[in-house]
């Protein structure tokens, strides 16, 4: 049962949001859970998962406070990322919205539309939380307090024989 020890650990990041540290702690996360994970690909895909939501608190989060915090955590065969970041209340009804849009229906035809819209305005893509959803599988939640935004994405696992 090494594998599974392994998932039990938690994993806390705090840092500011800077762009060039997104492929660092994707890269770090991929390691992690090559090691406790057997299934490479689930791995790739919670790193993937991890990089988009730090995106997305980057581009969220308020400039009056400069942290970011990560965490992830193993909930019997669930692995639950969290990210918290400060953020203003405009773009906490941005997010919310956002947020709504991408729980509204089939993950598949959301990010086929997403990826049409991007492809015809340019700019923005607003992939990033669809994706999770889409490729990785992943639920999402998000909570928001009067100056705070946390969004989790909730991966199922399973056991290596």
């Amino acid at each position: 049962m090494r594998d599974a020890a392994l998932l039990d650990n938690y994993l806390e990041l705090r840092l500011e949001p800077r762009w060039p540290y997104i492929a660092c702690v994707r890269k770090f996360i991929a390691g992690f859970f090559l090691i406790g994970l057997s299934d490479k690909e689930r791995a790739e895909q919670i790193s993937m998962a991890a990089s988009e939501l730090l995106e997305n608190a980057i581009k969220y989060a308020s400039e009056d406070d400069t942290r970011l915090r990560l965490e992830i955590k193993r909930r019997g065969n669930e692995i639950i990322m969290k990210v918290e970041n400060p953020a203003d209340p405009p773009q906490i009804n941005i997010l919310r919205r956002e947020f709504a849009l991408i729980n509204a229906g089939d993950p598949e035809e959301i990010y086929l539309r997403r990826m049409e819209e991007a492809a015809k305005i340019g700019g923005q893509s607003r992939l990033g939380l669809i994706r999770i959803r889409f490729e990785a599988g992943a639920r999402l939640e998000l909570i928001t307090r009067e100056r705070e935004v946390e969004i989790s994405a909730i991966f199922a696992i399973e056991e290596a024989p």
